[in-house]
């Protein structure tokens, strides 16, 4: 059973049809890659974003459950180093925010530098944990829009006390899959350790797997703000083999809506002082604007009521 879990979920991590691909020849990738309208990873720009206000996209909080003890079996693929949901476990469960329905973990991969970019700044690392919407199999997932839902989670490097505490888990099975092709045993590993330190503050949009075959079936959610590595342990990832120095796919189009949660608004880390200025500035104009949009609708309402026409709901003014 645990061959064929692992089997499957090779598919769904975006490997083609064809044998072989490789990050130094994306023009070449096969599927939606060169084609797709909605492609993934891509700059986000905190200024661009629509800070999701009225909740008609962002219905409430995260929610995660289950993370906290979860058997897994890491592997180089020869693209990424990856740990496996080993069967037999039950699988932790995503839910809440942009999600309608509820979404199973599968497994979580690496990328260094980072494939999304913040106010066009790249982090060391991004991990991917990818989640398949439940009750549908991997064909069917690649098939829907809604199939996948992958948390972004960025890591910065920093030196100090307590730098290592988020890798440190994993950091020992490293050494048993520099090579490729090379499997650990299951562990159990506390995913959450691996979280956003805000984990309710991120932004999420419509997009792709970020391998072949690029299937534009992905809610992203991509956290802001970063955990933090050390640097022994960054470093170690240049050793590992994955057919370069890195596994990062280029930057895509945006070309589409990008949301922010509202706690995204909260003032910490960032890459850097101006794209904080810049986000707390967003945040706060849109507030602003959300409530004299709201003020006119209750105005309106009154000569509405006045003249005897149908009022509207203010409490869902939306704010673009």
């Amino acid at each position: 059973m645990i061959a064929s879990t692992v089997f499957i979920l090779s598919c769904l991590y975006g490997l083609s049809h064809q044998a072989e691909w490789s990050y130094d020849f994306e023009t070449l990738w096969p599927g939606k890659c060169t084609t797709g309208q909605q492609q993934s990873p891509i700059n986000i720009m905190t200024r661009d974003t629509v800070l999701d206000v009225s909740g008609t996209h962002i219905q409430g909080p995260l929610v995660f459950r289950g993370y906290s003890n979860v058997k897994l079996s890491a592997h180089n693929n020869g693209h990424t180093l990856r740990w496996d949901n080993v069967d037999g476990n039950p699988p932790p469960v995503l839910m809440g925010g942009p999600l309608i329905g509820n979404y199973t973990f599968m497994q979580f991969h690496l990328h260094w530098l980072s494939e999304h970019a913040i106010d066009g700044i790249k982090y060391p690392l991004e991990i991917h944990m990818v989640h398949i919407k439940t009750g549908l199999t991997v064909d069917e997932a690649v098939t829907r829009p809604d199939g996948l839902a992958v948390l972004g989670v960025m890591a910065q490097v920093v030196y100090g006390e307590g730098s290592s505490f988020a890798l440190d888990q994993i950091m020992p099975m490293i050494p048993e899959i520099l090579a490729s092709g090379k499997r650990t045993d299951p562990s159990s590993i506390d995913l959450s350790r691996l979280f956003s330190p805000e984990p309710q503050s991120y932004f999420t949009y419509h997009g792709s797997l970020t391998t072949p075959m690029c299937q534009e079936v992905v809610t992203w959610i991509v956290h802001d703000k970063p955990l933090l590595i050390s640097d022994d342990q960054y470093k170690i990832f240049g050793e590992v083999d994955v057919g370069g120095i890195d596994n990062y796919r280029s930057l895509q189009r945006v070309n589409r809506v990008v949301y922010r949660s509202m706690a995204s608004c909260a003032f910490s880390l960032s890459p850097s002082l101006l794209s904080t200025l810049a986000g707390l500035f967003h945040c706060v104009s849109t507030r602003v604007t959300s409530s004299i949009g709201k003020g006119l609708c209750y105005i309106l309402n009154f000569k509405r009521k006045f003249f005897g026409n149908a009022v509207k709901e203010c409490s869902k003014v939306a704010i673009s």
